[in-house]
């Protein structure tokens, strides 16, 4: 009868199953296929937008941080090259300090040949300011520069203020005063940063430009042309706030204006490309370094940004070509991804259908113990396993001493938490492989794969000692169950494996006569 069960709920269950699963299915692919058409079309619309409506926008953004982040890294260079310059002359200062006060203990008329030949006559030292100060005639009776005052006070405060790099040795009646200028330092390193520009190349022909600002207030010749690779010979020009571009632009007076208002400005106006005659409109940026009153620029010719356009909508139309076929592909991998859904929830829910009904018919539904039926197909199993490998597992069978009297006593309710009880005692102490099987009433049998029969007694003990523990609350009392047990083994004589449960039962009834609560072994 239980068999015939099993056939008639799996046959007639299946076919409605599938016709269950297949329209769930279908639904969601219904619903990723419609989700994947809207991502599509939201993406090619978002892919025009960005790659097509504002791709000028988008690249002129790029040139703008590229012309700004070039001047940018111009100018840091400027001030690294000064702190450059100004350690080298903090050292050269170091080494003619050294050598002028191994001459100051000379008369005075031969330290002032000693300092005459130093600076006029030494290269690293002839563009150097000094000063030779005689207290006894209180004058400079050496000035290179004619940086000297009346007195020591003005002259001091003359050099401080021109000079970058300084020393002031006294001895007896000398005092020299030595340095290089602050002018003399600016003007080597804006010849090298002019050098430096000269020989920059970009790719897209694109130029630094320098403008040294003469007149703030702009006007005819209010600045001079510093560096232009584009127009080399004109290099030196003065320029005019009233020069104007082929469109009647201003661009120098509109670089003027943003310099002194901002500091720097983005401006367009056209000119001539590089290496070429043609007139194009020029994107360019040109911020002030104030130090030198140079205005530093860079421009980029918008006509290149149309190529970059056009080689833009070129690309997004290859992108929406290959998101159509990845559409294509996907709608196909779905098909066969959904199919083999299918199949795999069919056999998934047959598979659950067939392990829950095992589990119902092998499983006591009271204690979730194993029933009888599961036992008997174990127990054939393992004897089957210990004919061919010879390997025994522990028998033990237990019966709950007294247990008629727990449901007298306490009612029927009572011996089923016992009963409950005990199995979960009995799954805390054994392993995986092991089984619980609830072989009938209150007797119960486990099944110990891999358990020595030297261990059969001791083990069994610590499961009975962990049961008599327990303390089971019933109308106001507590009670401690306690069990009986009997083990058995597998034996070279036995036909099946009722001849070992035999053995147990007879060991468990041993237990029992010998006063209950004890393990007994038939080995």
């Amino acid at each position: 009868m239980p068999i015939q069960r099993l056939k008639i709920y799996d046959f007639r269950e299946v076919p409605e199953i599938k016709l269950k699963y297949t329209a769930i299915t279908i639904i969601i692919m219904g619903i990723i296929c419609s989700a994947t058409i809207i991502f599509f079309l939201f993406s090619l619309a978002e892919v025009g937008n960005i790659y097509i409506g504002k791709t000028e926008e988008t690249i002129l953004e790029l040139k703008k941080d590229f012309i700004r982040d070039t001047v940018n890294n111009l100018i840091a260079e400027i001030d690294n090259q000064r702190n450059i310059k100004v350690h080298l002359m903090e050292n050269s200062a170091v080494s003619a300090a050294e050598d002028i006060e191994g001459a100051m203990g000379l008369k005075s008329s031969t330290f002032l040949n000693f300092i005459e030949k130093f600076f006029d006559e030494t290269s690293e030292y002839e563009h150097w300011t000094v000063v030779y100060w005689d207290w006894k005639e209180n004058r400079a009776v050496y000035d290179n520069h004619n940086m000297a005052g009346d007195t020591w006070g003005s002259t001091l405060q003359n050099m401080e203020r021109e000079l970058s790099v300084y020393r002031v040795l006294d001895r007896d009646d000398k005092t020299v005063l030595f340095g290089a200028k602050k002018s003399y330092l600016d003007e080597l390193v804006k010849d090298d940063i002019a050098n430096a520009v000269r020989n920059l190349k970009f790719n897209d022909g694109s130029y630094i430009w320098i403008n040294e600002i003469l007149n703030y207030e702009g006007g005819e010749n209010y600045a001079i042309r510093k560096v232009h690779p584009n127009l080399p010979n004109t290099e030196g020009m003065y320029l005019s706030t009233d020069m104007t571009d082929i469109k009647g632009n201003h661009p120098y007076l509109t670089e003027l204006q943003g310099v002194k208002k901002d500091g720097a400005l983005y401006f367009s106006y056209y000119f001539k490309e590089l290496n070429s005659d043609k007139v194009s409109r020029k994107l360019t940026y040109a911020k002030l370094y104030k130090e030198f009153d140079w205005v530093i620029a860079i421009g980029v010719y918008q006509d290149d940004i149309q190529s970059y356009v056009d080689q833009t909508n070129l690309e997004s139309k290859k992108l929406a070509s290959k998101l159509t076929l990845v559409l294509v592909s996907m709608f196909v991998i779905i098909l066969f991804l959904s199919y083999f859904v299918i199949l795999v929830v069919q056999k998934l829910h047959h598979l659950q259908s067939k392990s829950q009904l095992e589990s119902e018919v092998n499983q006591d539904p009271l204690t979730k113990a194993g029933n009888r039926r599961s036992g008997t197909s174990e127990l054939s199993r393992a004897f089957k396993t210990y004919k061919k490998s010879g390997a025994s597992p522990g028998i033990m069978m237990f019966d709950v001493d007294c247990f008629k009297n727990i449901n007298d006593t306490y009612g029927h309710a009572v011996g089923d938490a016992v009963l409950i009880e005990i199995v979960e005692v009995f799954n805390g102490v054994i392993r995986s492989s092991d089984k619980v099987i609830r072989w009938g009433g209150d007797e119960f049998l486990i099944i110990f794969y891999g358990l020595q029969p030297r261990n059969a007694i001791g083990f069994g003990n610590k499961i009975l000692s962990i049961v008599s523990a327990l303390q089971i609350e019933a109308k106001g009392e507590r009670f401690s169950p306690t069990l009986s047990a009997g083990v058995a083994f597998f034996q070279e004589t036995d036909t099946d494996f009722n001849d070992a449960l035999k053995r147990a039962d007879k060991s468990l009834y041993q237990a029992k006569s010998n006063g209950r609560n004890q393990v007994h072994v038939d080995l």
